[in-house]
């Protein structure tokens, strides 16, 4: 495995680790000016190509509105995902924004976008056109969108040089053009440090100030420079999405979500789903009421969705999709427990009792119409497993489970039973392989889990376990397309307790 310096930049498509993330691109330092940088030891472009390829074509009418929003593309197509480029810094890149952007449109239904991007710490849009890679990257053409961040205080008059911002912007939006003629420009807005930021008062009076300079000058860049300045013909297909804007909105509530992260200046979680959110609205035009949670809670996803709907004001709904059936080779990975990180390619059932999930995704992020419910209650979760498996399971699916039994003894136990029951399911043949790890052997009791599909069974010692599954080949649902798990402790053995961890379910033939 290559080790790179925290002080190096590593350029280039076949990377695949930099700083510690998976990335494609990346950049691990800063930019060599007195300004504090967007991201030290972060930054890069990741291919994350999601539901396949398509070409830009004449699916966009235009018809949007260059500046803060309000009336969207016309024109996304339904039957192919869209292929969107993101030029950017650290802004972009943690998250990464636009695999955000990419699990947002999937959870709705969408394509899954294919994204690509190249984000180096601290990078200008003027510095970037010096970078090979994201030369390539824009040059690759057949773009429908091409995602545009600068610099966050460079669109400023305080402390930034806003024509030197919009010259970069006209020159990518020329270059773009070039590649991908029917590609359509956005330009991603920023927001103002935190109040606490020590950029005021010196800088700016306070964040209102620098708030209002990037609005100014991102919206003269879509509404005037760019049409003014730029070579490709048209030159109005360009706008922009107000993430900044949001954010100020958001903040001027009496009790807002902290969207900041720890440094006053970068976006914590909270803001980088607003983020994503209003970057998802512009691109597809409709509101981003409805997307997924992506792992926040639920009422301040449900906050921020509203918030990014009032400042774009974009009020189309998005189609009605009918999902496919699955495909043969297609897989669902479903992680069940307490821990409710969300990992790309993973579904999270956190609630052991009567948790549900409709409509998962498969791993490429897109969603199905497949449903996963729990329709008898485990008896509880805990998050005791070992981290470590040699699976190739994220540590979050290992470590937590949800199980069944009773403390008072092995056959008090062998009454309770949990079941997990998927439904729509397609007809065909699946496979389906069970896991779970829970430290220790219980005393020597051990922690032997039977699991029952039709009627097959396999037990499996889950106790310290990071490697054996159970395993069920040719299994099919029944005419109302549900097929129901049970889990159990097993007769075979002496423990009292059984485990379910995560499912994995694969179509392997019509």
């Amino acid at each position: 495995m290559p080790v790179y310096s925290q002080n190096m930049k590593c350029h280039g498509a076949a990377l695949l680790l930099c700083c510690g993330l998976l990335v494609g691109l990346a950049t691990c330092g800063g930019e060599q000016t007195p300004q504090p940088t967007e991201g030290p030891g972060a930054g890069g472009s990741a291919g994350g190509s999601s539901g396949g390829t398509g070409g830009a074509g004449g699916d966009h009418a235009g018809g949007g509105q260059a500046g803060g929003g309000g009336s969207a593309w016309d024109g996304v197509p339904t039957d192919r995902p869209l292929r969107l480029s993101f030029i950017g810094n650290s802004f972009t890149h943690q998250g990464p924004i636009p695999h955000l952007v990419r699990d947002l449109a999937a959870s709705v239904g969408w394509p899954a976008p294919t994204v690509d991007y190249s984000a180096p710490g601290g990078e200008t849009l003027e510095g970037h056109q010096t970078i090979p890679e994201s030369l390539t990257l824009v040059d690759a053409g057949q773009w429908d969108f091409v995602v545009l961040q600068e610099y966050s205080t460079r669109p400023t008059d305080n402390a930034g040089d806003p024509v030197a911002f919009k010259s970069a912007a006209t020159w990518f939006y020329d270059r773009s053009k070039l590649a991908s003629p029917e590609a359509q420009v956005v330009l991603y807005e920023t927001w103002a440090r935190h109040p606490d930021h020590p950029i005021y008062p010196g800088t700016f009076s306070q964040p209102a100030e620098m708030q209002a300079q990037l609005r100014v000058h991102y919206n003269d860049a879509a509404d005037g420079y760019i049409p003014s300045n730029a070579a490709a013909d048209p030159a109005t297909d360009v706008q922009v999405a107000p993430v900044g804007d949001a954010w100020e909105q958001h903040l001027a509530d009496s009790d807002p979500l902290r969207l900041h992260g720890t440094d006053d200046y970068h976006a914590g979680p909270n803001g980088r789903y607003l983020n994503a959110l209003v970057l998802y609205s512009t691109i597809y035009g409709v509101v981003a009421t409805g997307v997924s949670e992506l792992g926040l809670d639920s009422q301040d996803a449900q906050r921020l969705q509203a918030v990014s709907d009032a400042t774009t004001g974009i009020t189309q709904q998005p189609p009605v999709f009918s999902q496919p059936p699955l495909q043969v080779g297609q897989t669902i990975q479903i992680d069940f427990g307490t821990i409710d990180t969300v990992v790309t390619g993973w579904n999270v059932v956190t609630d052991c009792t009567a948790g549900s999930l409709l409509d998962v995704v498969d791993t490429t992020g897109t969603a199905t119409g497949v449903d996963v419910l729990i329709t008898d209650a485990f008896t509880g979760a805990n998050e005791l497993g070992l981290g470590a498996n040699t699976l190739g399971y994220p540590d979050t699916v290992s470590l937590d489970v949800c199980w069944t039994g009773s403390f008072d003894g092995h056959t008090a136990a062998l009454v309770e039973t949990a079941a997990v029951t998927f439904d729509d399911l397609d007809d065909g043949r699946y496979e389906v392989r069970l896991f779970a790890s829970r430290s220790g052997d219980d005393a020597g009791l051990g922690r032997l889990t039977r699991y029952t599909l039709e009627s097959d069974f396999v037990d499996v010692e889950s106790g310290d376990n990071t490697s054996d599954t159970a395993l069920f080949t040719d299994v099919s649902p029944n005419s109302g397309g549900h097929m129901v798990l049970q889990v159990a402790v097993s007769p075979a053995g002496t423990g009292r307790f059984g485990y379910l961890g995560s499912i994995v379910l694969t179509k392997t033939s019509e």
